[in-house]
């Protein structure tokens, strides 16, 4: 029953917005009554980080499947990194939403960006952790490295062209193969400020 609304909701969102898609919409499309929405939801804003989180759970699902299915620790980091690069630009909760309700859409994403950011950080930070206790990268605090590509990964999402052109697949692989994956195998050095 979860699932048929969660399916309702992201369909009546991407179709006019989140604040146009309104609880009466999303059960009439998941053939249930508007109370049945409240006993689950309680307010719209539930619904709706419901249906965020589970968007975000089937992109790190697939980052898990694409690294479990490379070989080399490094070509695991480069292809997640890409997959993740790719997303922020091809996801329907971002190019669909910037189309049908592009200033909705940005408030919401720079709004809610802290709990974006949030959720980014606590899964790197998981990964960054399990990858150092299987000794595959060195050990150093996760933190500042999870911190640093989930702030990457949401400054791509609100701002995709600047210097590197991520649409241009060698390019955003040549800046992964030289950003990303050092810093995610070795950590960030930080260095001390001269006297």
């Amino acid at each position: 029953m979860e699932e048929t609304i969660l399916d309702a909701a992201l369909e009546r969102i991407l179709q006019v917005g989140i604040r146009r898609a309104s609880l009466d919409d999303i059960a009439r499309r998941a053939g249930v009554n508007r109370v049945t929405i409240y006993r689950r939801f309680r307010v719209k804003e539930s619904l709706v980080d419901a249906v965020l989180q589970r968007e975000i759970g089937r992109v790190l699902t697939e980052v898990g499947q694409i690294t479990a299915s490379t070989p080399g620790l490094s070509a695991q980091i480069e292809e997640a990194a890409l997959f993740i690069i790719r997303q922020t630009r091809t996801h329907p909760l971002v190019t669909q939403l910037l189309t049908v309700v592009p200033e909705e859409a940005v408030e919401f994403y720079t709004v809610r960006g802290k709990d974006l950011v949030g959720l980014g950080i606590w899964y790197i930070d998981g990964i960054l952790r399990r990858s150092q206790q299987h000794g595959l990268i060195d050990a150093y605090d996760p933190q500042p490295v999870a911190e640093f590509l989930a702030r990457f990964a949401h400054s791509l999402l609100l701002t995709p062209l600047g210097g590197v052109n991520f649409e241009d697949d060698r390019l955003a692989r040549e800046f992964v193969r030289s950003a990303i994956v050092p810093i995610v195998e070795h950590g960030l050095t930080v260095r001390p400020e001269p006297n």
